[in-house]
């Protein structure tokens, strides 16, 4: 197969080489002078030009014009008159909403004695306590760190977390 297809590139090689003796035939001496002909006419004169795009002068954004400063001042004082009404409007809105509330809500009392008391019996949670937060499950600043209380903080953690997301299945689901 290889030497077959040797032979076959040396055939073709024969057939496209021409011999010394002979020189270049009439029909390829035609073809390279029409060739000649028309490279030399279709020189095209824009071809010769060099022509460089200038872009136009940003100049003008430099001044302030009459048209350009009588814009500014008529969209500033529209934005004042939409301000001046809006701050008119934005009492009187308070107002309706005050007057369309129902009863009791916005109102303010003072907590009884026990109601203070139960507030303040209820400790703050630390940022390491979940809702569901053990008794012995404390991880508070400033103590030192035990692993059992790492153990029963990550626990808490796991059901706070699984508790949340069975609490948003049910909302979702509803």
């Amino acid at each position: 197969m290889y030497g077959f297809s040797r032979r076959l590139c040396q055939i073709r090689r024969q057939l496209h080489t021409v011999s010394y003796h002979e020189g270049p035939s009439e029909t390829m001496k035609r073809k390279i002078a029409e060739l000649e002909r028309l490279r030399k006419t279709k020189k095209s004169p824009k071809k010769d030009q060099f022509i460089v795009e200038v872009p136009e002068s940003k100049s003008y954004l430099d001044t302030a014009s009459l048209p350009l400063m009588l814009t500014v001042v008529g969209v500033a004082l529209f934005t004042k008159l939409l301000m001046m009404h809006d701050d008119s409007r934005s009492q009187e809105l308070i107002e309706r909403k005050i007057q369309n509330a129902p009863a009791g809500q916005g109102t303010i009392r003072m907590l009884s004695r026990e109601e203070w008391e139960e507030i303040r019996e209820v400790r703050p949670r630390t940022p390491f306590e979940s809702k569901l937060a053990r008794p012995n499950a404390q991880v508070r600043t400033g103590e030192s760190l035990h692993l059992e209380d790492l153990k029963d903080w990550t626990i808490d953690v796991l059901t706070d977390a699984l508790t949340r997301v069975e609490e948003t299945a049910r909302h979702s689901s509803k």
